[in-house]
């Protein structure tokens, strides 16, 4: 049983709560690992009709207010929250009782051991795992299979008894495990591995079982479809507000009559354009939607009706490297002295020289950069600075031209255009191109990327974002190491062996 406490994983990301609309749930004290089990287990089970709720709720009656309180008072009090008695299907509600005193728990814990089944009709309780956890903590199980529902009650879990507690999903699930059938050897594995002491083993069972779903297709497709005449769609709406301005108009004003007719007229054929242009562009798969899918440079992040954000990925390739190298040989520039600050307690100027010459100058290192962007639909773009990467971004550095400037340079009002005349998949391209450049003239910037190569930045910014030619990406400081290794090494004490030898002779 690990304790560590896990908010994340692939089955629980923004792309899978859109998947799994039918497993949804609370986390348990920022612990999100409940949740992905159940998807992990249970969603290659369930019919189309089925869905699952998880929730925690928590009380502390003493065992004095058990006993002075009738028991059909004191379950309506434990259970006033709860889902699962809601009559709602689908229903997972674990219930910790939280005194701190033992036996204010246990007090209550065996109230509902005696009275829960006879207070609510079509619950029964699962014995076998009370039993299985009496060594660790005391839980009581209460299913009820018409509802395909479960409320289990604990005394004072924790994140740690909380992975445990998951290990009998198969049990209080019987509706959809059937003992007969079996689970496989991934899904044991990843039972198995909420026993450990550590994690590393049931993250790698939820990534290797997420693996089996492609959420980034999904994502894609929900998000972008019918995207390209979404702004069709907003014009149609509002001229069809004018027409009825214009009919308004046309009543109240009889001696315009002919010019407002004249005015309808026009928008009827704007309208009719737009409808034309929305029925030959209606379909799902649109030319931008399948360029998201084949491009793995690209996260589409979020789209509404107004604006498309998305981040990128590449290779740092457009740089003037006249520049650079003058700017790599010159030891007073801030190469070596970023912000006016000596650095050579962090990497020696040696060790950065070298470094900046087999990225910029002799090419054999890469660096892989990110940027995130925001389209507008009416015709911006918008570079985010201080953006939230996701974990597809973590070979990646942030280009700091956009990360701390928002600075896009030449490039924005290129897009700016290509946007104004709906040509999104050219303006991602540029974008992409905005990512992939530094302009070593520019010194705020890179007085800013050489810090944070250095490891001085105070942003927190990944810096394993250096490519070594056998496909490994690392930080500096190992990049600097490796760099060392491919050089020629000379024979040590070859003066004392020469020596030797003549003497010898």
């Amino acid at each position: 049983m690990f304790k560590s406490v896990i908010n994340s994983t692939p089955l629980v990301s923004d792309a899978a709560n859109s998947f799994f609309q039918n497993i949804r749930g609370d986390y348990f004290q920022r612990d999100a690992t409940f949740l992905s089990t159940l998807r992990a287990l249970v969603a290659p089970r369930m019919a189309k009709e089925d869905s699952v709720t998880l929730s925690f709720t928590e009380t502390h009656y003493t065992a004095g207010q058990v006993r002075d309180n009738s028991i059909r008072d004191m379950l309506n009090a434990i259970c006033r929250y709860s889902n699962a008695l809601s009559g709602e299907m689908g229903q997972i509600q674990i219930h910790n009782f939280v005194s701190q005193s033992q036996e204010d728990n246990y007090a209550c814990l065996e109230l509902m051991k005696s009275s829960f089944e006879q207070q609510y009709e079509g619950w029964h309780r699962l014995n076998k795992v009370t039993d299985f956890f009496r060594k660790t903590f005391y839980v009581l199980c209460f299913i009820n299979p018409e509802k395909k529902s479960v409320y289990l009650f604990t005394d004072k879990m924790d994140v740690k008894k909380m992975h445990y507690l998951q290990c009998s999903i198969f049990a209080f699930l019987p509706w959809y495990f059937d003992p007969e059938v079996g689970v496989s050897e991934l899904e044991m594995e990843l039972i198995n591995s909420l026993r450990e002491k550590k994690s590393d083993k049931y993250e790698d069972c939820i990534a290797r079982i997420a693996s089996q779903y492609d959420f980034r297709t999904q994502k894609i497709r929900n998000l972008l479809a019918g995207f390209e005449t979404r702004y069709e769609r907003q014009e149609c709406e509002k001229v069809r507000r004018e027409i009825g301005d214009y009919i308004d108009e046309i009543d109240r004003l009889n001696n315009q009559i002919g010019e407002y007719l004249r005015y309808k007229a026009d928008k009827e054929i704007r309208l009719l354009g737009l409808e034309t242009k929305i029925a030959q562009g209606s379909s799902e798969d649109s030319e931008i939607m399948e360029y998201f899918l084949c491009n793995n440079r690209l996260v589409l992040e979020e789209v509404t009706d107004t604006y498309m954000v998305f981040s990128c990925m590449d290779y740092l390739t457009y740089f003037d490297e006249d520049m650079a190298k003058q700017m790599i040989d010159n030891k007073r520039s801030y190469v070596y002295r970023p912000n006016g600050r000596m650095c050579n307690n962090f990497i020696p100027e040696d060790d950065m020289k070298k470094l900046m010459y087999a990225i910029f100058i002799d090419q054999t290192l890469r660096i892989k950069m990110c940027c995130a962007y925001q389209f507008d639909l009416n015709g911006r773009v918008r570079g985010l600075s201080g953006h939230n990467y996701g974990y597809e971004f973590r070979e990646c550095t942030p280009n700091t031209h956009i990360d701390r400037y928002s600075c896009m340079g030449n490039y924005e009002r290129t897009i700016n255009e290509l946007l104004k005349n709906h040509n999104y998949i050219g303006a991602i391209e540029q974008c992409v191109a905005s990512c992939k450049s530094m302009n070593f003239a520019d010194s705020p910037v890179m007085q800013e990327f050489m810090s944070r190569l250095y490891g001085l930045s105070g942003s927190n910014v990944n810096i394993r974002c250096i490519e070594l030619p056998d496909g490994r990406v690392v930080e500096p400081k190992e990049a600097i190491e490796w760099l060392k290794a491919q050089e020629p090494q000379e024979p040590e004490n070859a003066a004392t062996q020469e020596g030797e030898t003549e003497s010898n002779e």
